[in-house]
């Protein structure tokens, strides 16, 4: 009786272990959504800030939702296969701004940029600038002349020179 007893314990045991295995697996085998965002640069003006945004994870991930200091700025619909990214450019005030990328699936990442309040001036020309273009350009044509006459004179005494050698070297019969 004590033997059936152990034997029951153990089938129900072995029963429960595989029970509790196979809804274990499930959540051993899913990939979770993962997703990253970068500062890549600068659109035309110093608040225009570009980033890049890849899907890191192994999974697909749809509707990217970005949100700028805690609330919804733009929702990016589609679908993004693993290891694929895009950019997108956004529009911000001078200041420090959280900027939160995240999908349905559960994929979170979120980056800290600060905007710079000063104007970007367009470089100008001034007459001094097109001035120094004007010598240094003369100057580069004067540097090439020479080095082309040092080339021609030098050819031109070289030549004489081999004649010679070759007129006092013995002639044999």
């Amino acid at each position: 009786m004590l033997r059936v007893n152990l034997i029951k314990e153990k089938q129900t045991s072995l029963i429960l272990g595989s029970i509790i295995f196979i809804f274990l697996i499930p959540s051993l085998i899913a990939q979770e959504a993962e997703i990253r965002v970068e500062h890549i640069g600068y659109g035309q003006t110093a608040q225009e800030p570009r980033f890049s945004i890849y899907n890191t994870g192994e999974v697909r991930i749809t509707n990217v939702i970005i949100s700028v200091d805690g609330k919804e700025y733009r929702t990016i619909t589609g679908v993004s296969e693993p290891r694929i990214g895009f950019t997108t450019t956004l529009r911000l005030n001078p200041g420090e701004h959280l900027i939160e990328v995240r999908t349905p699936e559960g994929a979170y990442d979120s980056l800290t940029i600060t905007i710079s309040s000063a104007e970007e001036k367009s470089p100008i020309t001034t007459e001094e600038t097109v001035s120094t273009l004007q010598e240094n350009l003369i100057w580069i044509i004067i540097g090439t002349l020479v080095i082309i006459v040092v080339m021609i004179v030098w050819l031109l005494m070289r030549k004489p020179k081999l004649e010679m050698e070759e007129s006092q070297q013995p002639q044999y019969s």
